[in-house]
């Protein structure tokens, strides 16, 4: 299983990790901004022949957006719930139900609408891919849908392509 990672820069928004770590992410804090690039070139393992992305698709959580190559793609605050639950366990099927608790909040009274789910995602599919992501959100017949590589299956030892990011400074 794949584990997401949550940037931080900064302490103005330390009340979050809590919340993070509860969604099951590894929160890395840095003082700035230069610190966390120095710390991420570190922690790079060396690939030789091929340059490092210098623009990846970030998931700015503090923004609830998508970031590719400078250009911002806006989520709503459901798209953003969904996209962060896809994230944290990617290959991991949602269903309907599930996905609609969680976009819609688990005190919606309304009957569970495939349809709006289906929406949403559909929404996601678009802005991740206008943002040149490497994931694609998968359709599972009949039970949901699942966040995979858009090369194929997830492997367990596989880290998700996409960078999640909060706090400021985080491209």
């Amino acid at each position: 299983m794949t584990v997401p990672s949550v940037f931080m820069v900064g302490v103005d928004r330390l009340a979050l990790i809590p919340e993070y770590l509860n969604l099951g992410s590894v929160v890395i804090v840095a003082p700035d901004a230069q610190t966390l690039r120095a710390w991420q070139q570190e922690q790079a393992p060396p690939s030789p022949g091929k340059e490092q992305d210098e623009h990846p698709v970030v998931v700015d959580m503090q923004g609830r957006r998508i970031v590719h190559e400078g250009a911002s793609i806006p989520l709503s605050d459901r798209e953003f719930r969904v996209l962060g639950a896809l994230l944290a366990q990617p290959g991991r099927a949602f269903s309907f139900r599930a996905l609609r608790r969680i976009g819609w909040d688990d005190a919606c009274e309304l009957p569970i609408d495939p349809y709006a789910v289906k929406a949403a995602i559909q929404r996601l599919r678009v802005k991740l891919e206008v943002a040149g992501a490497p994931v694609a959100i998968e359709a599972v017949p009949g039970y949901g849908f699942r966040l995979m590589s858009a090369h194929g299956t997830l492997k367990r030892s596989e880290q998700v392509p996409v960078r999640v990011a909060s706090g400021p400074g985080h491209g």
